[in-house]
């Protein structure tokens, strides 16, 4: 593990290297130009660890993952687990046709994240131990449990002493955080006074509720900031602050299917489990095209599948930034294949998946833009990952006029509603507010770059 002082030149050795966030994110920039991958297939040997007899293959032109389909089963170069396999098994259409159809198919959960993030928030100049037995004990299932009689009311752990051994807990946890892209090191305490009060954004943020105690002031300009970011008129955006990425992403994949009920969703399969999950929540038709080898989609194959299916409107979901190697779709090359296609605008609906980068994209250099002035209709992004929340938080915005297709007045609300969830954490708008305005432009650009 690390503390503060091997943090420090730990991330130095990045900087010194060029392996920095900027530098990952223009590599990955550069080799989009060379991303063309020749048709010469190179053999791979594997033992079937089920009969001990070894095989050789050949790796295909695109692959989400390095393994190989043989005999109805995905082999691996490690050891072969039954439940990987289970997960794994395709029907011999599949094999046939590179181009996963998951309108039914309930075996995409999302790809493992293996990559991580140091930061030694909490953790002072030292890495706090793990739970000693007796914190352990109090938070034990047992320990934790509500009482429901007197006699278990009158046996059951101190409060007190439970949320200080949680205390403890969280601070040996959050000073050796790996294995997620967040940000924590923020200081919110200035903001800690107002958590005695039930701040709900129920209701559309643009139009005022009956309910009183809310922070839609903060919240519209939280999206106002981000609309300016993307590059939006005034008037043409509308958004609001979501709970995560996922629900920013259910929310643009519904406008989606507003628009287009009858469209087929084309996807990436490294492509965040969300994405799939709104295709099963609504019922649409959702292909998973195959990846090439930096984890961008595999423009050629999405090409075909679009010309295959002509007859019906096209909805993308283009990654701006994919879960294990922070692949960015090109936006422009997808553009350009919609328009060798002669797909019209009007046929066509753009969501961006830019709970990674999106926020980061715009500070990059040589990066590609990300903008409301082509041809794209919805971005979300996570607020808690780049920027930094004690909550988890998100920022969707659209293109006002689609959001017109799920908007419904409620009386007893005096506004109307247009978002997933109905009572919404006006403490996340507060927060996000917050950390904007203490960073600023500047202060996003220096941690970005």
């Amino acid at each position: 593990m690390f503390t503060r002082a091997a943090r420090s030149s730990f991330f130095r050795s990045l900087s010194s290297s060029k392996r920095s966030v900027n530098t990952i994110l223009q590599t990955n920039i550069a080799l989009r130009s060379v991303s063309t991958v020749s048709n010469d297939r190179s053999n791979k040997t594997f033992t079937d660890h089920r009969s001990n007899v070894t095989k050789t293959l050949s790796r295909p032109k695109s692959t989400a993952a390095d393994t190989t389909e043989n005999d109805g089963y995905t082999m691996a170069d490690s050891p072969l687990n039954l439940t990987d396999l289970k997960a794994e098994i395709l029907t011999e259409e599949d094999q046939n046709d590179p181009v996963m159809d998951y309108t039914s198919d309930k075996t995409k959960s999302g790809t493992p994240s293996p990559w991580a993030v140091f930061d030694a928030w909490g953790a002072g100049d030292e890495i706090h131990e793990p739970l000693n037995p007796s914190d352990e004990a109090k938070l034990s299932v047992e320990s934790v449990r509500i009482p429901t009689t007197e006699e278990e009311s009158d046996n059951a752990t101190d409060e007190t002493a439970i949320l200080k051994a949680y205390d403890n807990l969280l601070k040996s946890r959050s000073s050796v955080h790996f294995g997620y892209p967040y940000n924590l090191m923020y200081n919110h305490e200035e903001l800690y006074q107002f958590m005695k009060y039930s701040i709900n954004n129920l209701g559309d943020p643009f139009v005022p509720s009956n309910y009183g105690v809310h922070s839609r002031q903060f919240e519209c300009s939280v999206i106002d900031f981000f609309a300016d970011l993307w590059n939006i008129d005034p008037g043409e955006y509308w958004g609001y602050v979501t709970t995560c990425g996922t629900e920013g992403n259910l929310h643009g994949i519904l406008l989606a299917r507003e628009c287009h009920p009858d469209g087929i969703l084309y996807s990436s399969k490294e492509t965040h489990y969300s994405i799939f999950k709104a295709a099963r929540y609504y019922r649409m038709d959702a292909k998973a095209i195959p990846t090439l080898p930096m984890g961008e989609i595999d423009y050629d194959i999405l090409s075909a599948e679009i010309d295959k299916n002509r007859d019906r409107p096209v909805i993308i979901n283009v990654n701006i930034g994919t879960t294990v190697k922070g692949a960015v779709d090109n936006l422009d090359r997808i553009l350009r294949i919609l328009n060798n296609l002669n797909i019209p605008r009007e046929r066509f609906h753009i969501h961006c998946d830019g709970a990674l980068f999106a926020m980061m994209m715009p500070f990059v250099d040589f990066a590609p833009e990300i903008t409301f002035k082509k041809p794209i209709d919805s971005i979300a992004v996570s607020g808690h990952k780049m920027l930094g929340c004690p909550m988890p938080c998100g920022i969707t915005i659209a293109r006002k006029e689609h959001v017109k297709k799920v908007e419904q007045r409620i009386d007893y609300l005096n506004s109307v509603d247009t978002t997933i969830m109905g009572s919404r954490n006006g403490q996340a708008a507060l927060y996000l507010w917050y950390s904007l305005r203490k960073k600023g432009v500047s202060g996003i650009k220096r941690d970005v770059v």
